[in-house]
């Protein structure tokens, strides 16, 4: 596989983001089965921001949400 070349700081961090979205969803995932529902809000809440970080990142390349929904 040929290496890529990261430069831009908004990929960068795109990238970021969605690697922590993975981990959220996987801990959200555990604390369901678990029942705590304390635990579950937070994962939650910092799945939401994460989203919310990424959605900005996205639009300053001109994607949006409903782009991607197609």
């Amino acid at each position: 596989m040929n290496q890529v070349d990261i430069s831009d700081e908004k990929i960068i961090r795109a990238m970021d983001l969605l690697e922590q979205i993975k981990d959220v969803n996987r801990m959200i995932e555990i604390h369901q089965k678990d029942g705590d529902d304390m635990m579950l809000r937070q994962y939650r809440f910092r799945r939401e921001k994460f989203l919310k970080e990424l959605s900005g990142i996205l639009e300053t390349f001109q994607i949006k949400a409903v782009d991607l929904a197609a």
